[in-house]
This record gives C-alpha cells, structure tokens and sequence, in this order.
C-alpha cells in the first residue's frame, strides 16, 4: 500500500473519531429529563411516543417513571419535599394544585410565556382550565389531558326496538337516556344479565383509588347537597349525602347491578369493562367516549352513547365533576427551562391533537374545533360548553388529599356493611372539621 494512501485512510480515521467524539461531547452537554405518571394514565402512550420525537429533534433525554395510582400522591409529595429534584416535571391534578403551590413545589410560568409563548396565547385553552392552575394571579403549567364525567350507555340496545318494547311493557315509559336515578335503576336492572355477560352498570369502588370519593361526590351533589358551606365546614353528611351513598352502596350490595368485585376496580379497571361490551351503563371520564371508539381499545364502536349525569330530582340541576392534569415544572429542578421547552412541546397544537387520537382527552380549543378531531370524536363539541357551565370541581385547598382520603374510607366502610351512611359520613365529617380547625380554616 502507498504511503500517500496510507495517510489519507488515518486521517479518515481521526477525522472520524474527532466526530464520534464530538457528538458524545455534544450528547454529553443535554439534560436528561424525568418525569413521574401513574400507571394507565391516559396520556402515557401519546407522552411515550413523543418523548421520543423530542430526543430526535433535540437530543434531549426524557425518562418516564410509573407507579400505582395509590403511590403517586406520597411519592410526588416525598420528592418534592425532600427537595431531591429526582422529577423535573410531574404529570399532576388540579386535586393538588394549592398543595403543590403553598409548598413551594412547583413554579409559575409566567415569565416564560411572557419570553416564549405556546400557539395561539392567551387564547390557547379554556380559562376554566387554566383557573384551576392559577395562584394569586400566576399560571402554573399547562393542561395536558382533561375530564369532564359523562354518562355512557350502550346505544345499540337502547335503541333496539324489541328491548325498548320490553322495557316499556315492564316499566311503563320510554326506554331512553336515563335522567334521573330512579330511571337509571330501572334500566340497570332491566339489563342485568348475568347468563349474557352483561352488567347492569359498572362502578369503581377501590378503596384507596382514584374514583370513590369522586363518585361520592358525583352523588352528593346530583342529590343536592355539597361537600363544605361557604365557611369551609363540612355540610357532606346532609341527608343528600346520606341518600346519595346509600344509593350508590345498593347498586353493588342490593340490586347486584354491578360485579361484586367492583370494591376491587378503580377507574383503570371499570372503563375497560364497559368498553368490552359487558356493561350497558356507566358513568366515567371523557377518554371512555374516546376510547369507545378507538379499534384497539373497544368492542362497542359506533355504539357509544352518552348524555349529561343524573339527578335524584327533576328540579336539581344536572352537573358533573371536572378535574384535569397538568404538567408542572417542580421548584428543585435544576433544568427549569430545557424542562419548560419540552413541556409547551408536548402541548404544542400538533401533539395536543395527536394526543387526542390517542385517546388522551384534549385541552387545546384548536383540538376542541378541529375538524379530524370532532369527526372522529364528536363528545369534543360539548366539553367546552360543559367547562363554562354545569361542571363543578373538587374543593381547591392543600388539605384535600387528606380530605379525599377521610370520606374515601367512610365510603368504603358503608359498602362493606360495617357502618351505616350516616354513621360513616358523621364520623368523617367530625375528622374533616378537626382537620380544617388544625389547618387554621375557623377563626
């Protein structure tokens, strides 16, 4: 071999080391970001993929950690507080926003939108979204997957003209869309049949889950009542109250209307139930409507329908709960603005909409009006309207997972039989005020 030749190959060489080593240098130099969700969060698969694309654009790393629903509140709060910056954003609900504010575990974004704003700013998303991450007048991160609880019931068999002839033989009115409770019954026992695989409905009563207490809640306020009075005292004990976990204990302990082991479902469990066609009615979050129709996720498609929450009594107005996530930059991060770049990323239109397709329920009013979106989810052309109106939202104070907790258990107790409705909400509502006076809440 020439010697010219020879040179020419080993400067090829260091030329090329000189570039491999460049690009780790250069790798070297980029974040690694983490972040905690809960195990089937509806926002994870579109968050996985996009995680992705982002370290193809930029180089920058995103690590996802995954826990159980019933671990994530202690262990972001742990972390936080520890001040370890272990997560450098966290995927959280507005359930915890003034927790997270007063201790100083998140940060605003103000000035950063002030610098770098998201598309379409302010009129990025509906202000009842972003009210719910506001402190005295400061932002807190961006929604990333809402609620609003529907009703859902399967539309095939109530339209099907031998069930609606059998059911008004037997009740003596129309079989539609239930409005009230006592109609919902009826309908939950006409379709429930066990020889066909079908439940009646579906509920999530997990002790220590995500949705008991928000079901109470649910029928707390469908019969009437409310959780506090306007002096932060417990009021949730009412007879409305009473009535309205009595109610709910029944579907599962009297009527059998719902397996027995829903005491063992949370909402990860229940939706799944109605999507594989063996639940003719149940009440749970948006992405259920999307989900529905999604060919991976359901059996019922095309066969969803879905209408407003009921209500013990014709005269209490309809309403639903509200709650949504958000993605927050937490105050021991040491990446504070790679962190927000990738978060306004991640809710950028194109991402928001994917996420949409997903079956992650969209925050952008650009996916609430999109055209592909309401096409192929038509739920979406009611949410913004529901947002400004009926919706209502779990009490906004730092003590409301402890809150959560209290009435979760009451629940719980009431549906195993161990204590009577009013004996168990009397018992939390004492807890719940001995909280609130500690908290400073009565002067």
């Amino acid at each position: 071999m020439k010697r010219s030749t020879k040179k020419c190959i080993i400067f090829g060489l260091v030329l090329s080391l000189i570039f491999i080593f460049a690009l780790v240098a250069q790798g070297a130099d980029k974040p690694v970001l983490r972040t905690l969700v809960f195990q089937g969060w509806a926002r994870t698969p579109s968050l996985q993929k996009q995680v992705l694309e982002y370290e193809k654009l930029t180089g920058v790393k995103v690590e996802i950690e995954e826990v159980p629903f019933s671990q994530f509140h202690e262990k972001m709060i742990l972390d936080f507080a520890s001040k370890a910056g272990t997560y450098d954003f966290i995927g959280t609900l507005t359930d915890w926003f003034s927790e997270l504010v007063r201790g100083g575990y998140i940060i605003p974004i103000d000035d950063y939108i002030k610098n770098d704003p998201p598309e379409d700013w302010p009129n990025t998303y509906p202000q009842a979204l972003l009210n719910l991450q506001t402190k005295d007048g400061k932002l807190y991160g961006f929604p990333t997957h809402d609620g609003p609880i529907m009703l859902y019931y399967r539309k095939d068999l109530f339209e099907d003209p031998k069930e609606k002839e059998a059911f008004k033989e037997k009740y003596g009115y129309e079989l539609q869309s239930p409005k009230t409770w006592a109609q919902f019954l009826d309908m939950a026992i006409f379709f429930n049949r066990p020889d066909q695989n079908l439940n009646g409905t579906v509920i999530a009563a997990k002790q220590g889950g995500q949705q008991l207490a928000y079901d109470f809640y649910l029928m707390l306020w469908s019969f009437g009542g409310d959780i506090f009075d306007e002096n932060w005292k417990p009021i949730f004990n009412s007879q409305a109250g009473i009535d309205g976990l009595q109610y709910y204990a029944d579907l599962r302990n009297k009527w059998g209307v719902t397996p027995k082991a829903s005491t063992t479902y949370d909402e990860t469990e229940s939706g799944p139930i109605y999507l594989e066609g063996r639940a003719a009615l149940m009440w749970h979050w948006s992405h259920i409507a999307s989900w529905a129709e999604m060919e991976d996720r359901s059996k019922i498609i095309g066969k969803n329908g879905y209408t407003v929450f009921p209500v013990a009594d014709p005269n209490i107005p309809h309403t639903t709960l509200d709650i949504h996530w958000f993605f927050a930059i937490s105050s021991a991060s040491k990446n504070q603005d790679e962190t927000y770049e990738l978060v306004k990323w991640l809710c950028n239109k194109e991402n928001d909409k994917e996420a949409a397709f997903m079956g992650t329920v969209a925050c952008r009013l650009s996916t609430f009006h999109d055209p592909d979106v309401l096409e192929k989810f038509p739920f979406y052309s009611g949410i913004e309207a529901a947002l400004a109106g009926e919706a209502k939202t779990t009490p906004q104070i730092a003590e409301y997972a402890q809150v959560d907790d209290l009435i979760g258990i009451a629940c719980s107790k009431v549906i195993a039989g161990e204590k009577t409705a009013k004996e168990a909400l009397d018992e939390a509502a004492k807890q719940v005020e001995d909280l609130m006076a500690k908290a400073g809440y009565y002067k």
